[in-house]
């Protein structure tokens, strides 16, 4: 008998709130899951996923066994949808960054928690269903887990009308760097990083079609001469692609120019904050002494655009941070930025701290999304950090500051376009995501990003077939008549 496995990601809590951009949530697929579904028997399993930022969870006839990924702005919604599933008579497992900083919280409300990595523990979880014999509690290493990542997650799960960004990919886990704010360590373990197997990296690339790949490591170019490996597999392939760095990348000669070479056109780099005192009390040595203008000139002159976060709310934070962020991000033109209110994530060294000095105002996890103020800070009022984060984000994307941000550097008009399209198009955003057209609107969104490096890799590799091949994992058109929910896949082990 076959069992019937539901992989699930609940949404954050201003999905369901209805305040939220939705191409936001329709870059691209969550990958954990998908990675899942790749090491379960389907000669035992019908594996049925779903992402509730893009489509309905419920499923008709049942379910056998649930597996949820919990971040904690979710994690109320995920122990809703948990003990709605067990009133029905299915088993629920709970993994992800939430429920291994919390595990009995969790446990409370779950079958089963997977602390850590799912990937090494989901064979045994598996065997325990079937057995009816589930431990509460099961604990994952993270070391080796990244060569058990499989070669090819199952892509062919995922909805093709539902994501802009269709190949998304990891090639290592954890970070070397221990920021005191990150919520990473408290998943993979302070300094845990670990890359997998080049073969394993060239073999997925291979596996991909289409022009684009999306890397979502934590810190994709760590290591310099390993990531140098990595760009010699990209230039063969031909991929353009974007990926996270920290900001000491532009420190090493002639590293971004590779990067550019190998196809990388832009860099979701964390500037964090222009203060050296607020990054070495967060314990991020990595930004300290950068002449941060110097770097984004760097960046710019390699040809590769930037993605720039940036944190409010330090304690050396001041009310004039919001105006000395802004001015800085505007007059050194870059392309893109976020914005985050300081979020004190459970299990962190800032929340350790903050807890201990009774800072933190509420334990309330749905306002833990970076957009909230649930803290005291020293220089500012909660009130007055909310504010001017809200206006950083209203500036910055102002038509003006755009056309400042774009005139004058290469390519002005695709930066505009870039920005345009990401801050300023939601209405036009949303019917296109409603009715399906994401798969007509990629070609361009390729095209704007790097248009020079197309025909490249049409000369690099062979032409992708034109309709859906399940067996070999590639969806590349929707075929008629098949219902939007019957694809789709989330992530239980990927923060």
């Amino acid at each position: 008998m076959r069992h019937r496995l539901l992989l699930l990601l609940p949404a954050l809590m201003e999905v369901l709130a209805q305040d939220f951009r939705q191409i936001k949530y329709s870059l691209f697929p969550p990958l954990g899951l998908l990675t899942l579904a790749s090491m379960t028997p389907e000669d035992r399993y019908e594996i049925l996923v779903r992402d509730e930022h893009v489509e309905p969870v419920d499923v008709e006839g049942g379910v056998d066994l649930v597996a949820m990924t919990v971040y904690v702005s979710s994690a109320d919604r995920a122990y809703k949808l948990a003990e709605m599933h067990r009133r029905r008579g299915a088993k629920v497992v709970l993994g992800g960054i939430h429920a291994t900083t919390l595990p009995e919280e969790a446990a409370r409300h779950a079958d089963a928690v997977c602390i850590g990595p799912a990937e090494p523990a989901w064979p045994q979880i598996l065997r325990d269903f079937e057995a009816n014999a589930l431990k509460k509690f099961y604990r994952a290493r993270s070391a080796g887990s990244a060569s058990l990542v499989p070669p090819i997650a199952r892509r062919n799960l995922m909805n093709p009308a539902a994501y802009l960004v269709r190949n998304t990919m990891v090639t290592s886990r954890g970070c070397p760097n221990a920021c005191d704010f990150c919520y990473k360590s408290s998943f993979w373990g302070e300094r845990y990083y670990e890359t997998r197997p080049l073969a394993d990296i060239e073999r997925e690339l291979d596996s991909l079609e289409g022009n684009f790949v999306f890397f979502l490591d934590d810190n994709f170019m760590a290591g310099r001469s390993r990531t140098r490996e990595i760009f010699r597999l990209l230039r063969r392939s031909g991929f353009v692609w974007q990926a996270g760095a920290s900001l000491d990348v532009a420190r090493s000669d002639g590293f971004l120019e590779d990067a550019y070479d190998a196809g990388c056109r832009s860099l979701f780099v964390g500037f964090e904050s222009l203060s050296s005192e607020n990054m070495r009390r967060s314990n991020k040595p990595a930004n300290v002494g950068i002449d941060y203008a110097e770097a984004v000139r760097r960046f710019h002159d390699a040809g590769i655009m930037i993605n720039g976060s940036f944190v409010f709310g330090f304690d050396c934070d001041s009310p004039d941070v919001f105006d000395h962020t802004l001015d800085f991000a505007v007059e050194n033109k870059i392309e893109t930025a976020t914005f985050h209110v300081l979020t004190p994530f459970p299990g962190t060294r800032t929340f350790m701290n903050m807890e201990a000095e009774g800072r933190i105002l509420h334990h309330n996890w749905s306002l833990y999304d970076t957009r909230h103020a649930v803290f005291r800070p020293r220089r500012l009022t909660p009130d007055a950090l909310e504010a001017g984060y809200r206006r950083a984000y209203d500036e910055f994307y102002r038509y003006g500051s755009i056309l400042r941000r774009s005139c004058g550097m290469p390519g002005a008009v695709k930066r505009i376009l870039y920005n345009v399209a990401w801050k300023r198009m939601d209405r036009l955003w949303a019917p296109v995501i409603q009715h399906g057209l994401l798969p007509y609107v990629r070609p361009i969104f390729e095209h704007v990003l790097a248009r020079s490096t197309r025909a490249r890799r049409a000369e690099c590799r062979p032409s992708p077939p034109s309709e859906s091949d399940e067996s070999g994992g590639r969806i590349f058109s929707v075929p008629e008549g098949t219902p939007k929910d019957s694809y789709k896949q989330a992530p239980l082990s990927v923060p």
